[in-house]
């Protein structure tokens, strides 16, 4: 604040400015703060179906049951549940114009599922709090022997009393079964 030689106290546009920047600063520690702390810390099980698609044959190098660790903050996750791998198919035109399937050397897709911890909030499950896991968007995520970024294909939330019945419910409230004598490919 300046003050004249009447001694008397006024504000100018700099002071104003100022005000506003520190009261906005306060606001979004605030936010910060109640995000990270002011959430139900109860974590919930989910799961997720997942692709990850374009991986070279000879480096997949993933195994079942192995433990899943968030690339931003290196925290664990959850666990890789199953997963099976087949060749990468691709859409192309032949020497006809035609467009025919066909596969790409040397390159694998995975897909499976995958056991993750989250929060559940009215918006969504959040990975760590801050992450909104959604159909479509990426994960990425880490094991022991490599990183992958995993395409989210579906989540469906694991209740308590469908943990031991193999059951899941999904998002949208309909009741799904999980196949747990699918046939998995373990490539080393």
């Amino acid at each position: 604040m300046n003050t004249k030689n009447n001694d008397k106290p006024h504000f100018n546009i700099a002071d104003v400015i100022i005000i506003i920047v520190i009261v906005a600063m306060i606001t979004a520690l605030g936010l910060r703060i109640y995000n990270v702390f002011g959430r139900d810390t109860q974590t919930d099980k989910i799961r997720i179906e997942f692709r990850v698609t374009g991986i070279s044959g000879d480096s997949i190098s993933l195994k079942e049951e192995a433990k899943l660790y968030s690339v931003a903050d290196d925290s664990y996750v959850g666990y890789l549940e199953e997963f099976e791998v087949a060749d990468t198919v691709q859409y192309a035109y032949n020497k006809n114009g035609e467009l025919v399937k066909a596969t790409v050397p040397g390159k694998k897709t995975v897909t499976g599922t995958l056991v993750i911890n989250c929060t559940k909030t009215e918006k969504g499950f959040y990975l760590g709090g801050t992450k909104l896991l959604s159909e479509g968007s990426t994960l990425a995520l880490y094991t022991a022997t490599r990183e992958l970024e995993f395409e989210i294909v579906k989540i469906t939330e694991i209740t308590k009393d469908s943990e031991n019945s193999n059951t899941a419910k999904t998002t949208a409230g309909t009741t799904a079964v999980s196949s747990t004598s699918a046939t998995t490919a373990s490539v080393n």
